[in-house]
């Protein structure tokens, strides 16, 4: 009996640590303290250079962006998580394949085609003669100019594209194969067991003009878990203790997912590239990791700008170019005159990128100088 005192106060002690484990912060006096967690970071994947890669490609071989939409990429497995109380798969697909379009850093035009609820709103509105810019413009009816404090609309605002991607996550299968080893000696002992499981997803891209099936992608990527544990079982005169310690480290199944579209998205358009997939596209997880200090910097090559501490008190530094408040005009260096941006290439008033004689030829049908091309104003291709 002069054990459990004993086993109860760790106990107590053990259960104490880990409910004060972590502190938090208090928004205001009379409101509990929150815990607060890591902070936020851009969301990668092991394909992060790639889109380096495959960009470049893009660029060299289409100076002229092709305009590309994003329809419906849906969870087509049918697999529900009772623990969740939902589906087991994103319902982003669409989402996720949009964001993978954009880490090619401009190497292609990008319009909404997913939501078009505002734009549409707005539209109707502008025919009704409701919207307008905050502008006064002159509009001719019959002969006679007013000024009216609604748009005007004209028309053939709204681009179309060259293309647009769609498809499905189409697989998710649980448990492939599975394994484990647990050895006790008088009920005590460790254990371990392993898991796989799998996801896959179908993307295909469509000429916007013919709706002709370009190129179709059909990939699979394995989802590994691993779980560990230790247990101990025993009595300590007429004391019974049980403990059992252990960890689970299981890959993020949506992060699989996310990983699958983009990867299925840089071989849609490597084709269009002109460049094997296989010559940008290496899995490497150590890909996930950011640089110290760069949460959400965006590969620019610019350095992210750090935020001053004026708030608190503390002088923040200046800028390169840029005089501290303090200073006086004359000891204040002159500012760097700002770099003018490049103007954007014009595109062509007819048909869609050209990829030249012999060009294009990598990859199967419909992306090269033989697809169905046909020039905006009806002339021969």
């Amino acid at each position: 009996m002069a054990r459990q005192p004993l086993w109860t106060l760790l106990a107590a002690v053990l259960l104490g640590g880990c409910a004060g484990a972590g502190g938090g912060i208090q928004r205001a006096p009379d409101q509990a303290p929150q815990v607060v967690g890591p902070s936020v970071t851009r969301n990668t994947t092991p394909l992060e250079p790639a889109f380096a890669c495959m960009g470049a490609a893009l660029r060299n071989r289409l100076p002229n962006k092709p305009k590309i939409g994003v329809g419906q990429v849906r969870d087509y497995t049918g697999k529900f998580a009772e623990a969740d109380g939902g589906s087991a798969i994103t319902q982003g697909g669409s989402l996720m394949t949009m964001s993978a379009l954009g880490k090619l850093r401009g190497a292609v035009r990008v319009f909404e085609r997913f939501d078009t609820t505002v734009p549409e709103w707005e539209l109707g509105q502008l025919g009704k003669r409701y919207l307008g810019d905050e502008k006064i413009h002159a509009v001719n009816t019959n002969g006679e100019v007013q000024q009216v404090p609604w748009k005007p609309y004209t028309g053939g605002t709204v681009v179309e594209t060259d293309y647009f991607i769609v498809g499905g996550i189409t697989e998710l299968n649980y448990t492939i194969t599975s394994g484990g080893v647990r050895a006790e000696i008088n009920q005590m002992g460790p254990s371990a067991r392993s898991f796989v499981a799998n996801v896959a997803v179908d993307l295909r891209l469509i000429d916007t003009k013919s709706l002709e099936m370009l190129e179709t992608v059909s990939l699979q990527k394995q989802v590994v878990g691993r779980e560990v544990g230790l247990s101990v079982f025993e009595f300590f005169s007429d004391v019974l203790v049980d403990v059992e310690v252990g960890g689970k480290h299981l890959e993020p199944l949506q992060l699989a997912v996310r990983t699958t579209l983009e990867q299925a998205v840089l071989e849609l358009l490597s084709p269009m590239a002109g460049v094997d997939p296989s010559n940008c596209i290496e899995y490497r997880p150590d890909n996930l990791r950011l640089p110290t200090g760069a949460s959400l910097k965006l590969d620019t090559g610019v350095p992210a700008p750090k935020l001053g501490d004026n708030a608190t008190g503390h002088s923040a530094a200046a800028a390169p170019g840029v005089a501290p408040a303090s200073a006086s005009p004359v000891d204040a260096p002159a500012a760097a005159p700002a770099t003018p941006l490049p103007p954007a290439p014009l595109l062509p008033q007819t048909g869609r990128p050209d990829l030249g004689p012999g060009e294009g030829q990598f990859g199967p049908r419909g992306i090269g100088p033989d697809a169905s091309r046909r020039p905006r104003d009806g002339g021969a291709p």
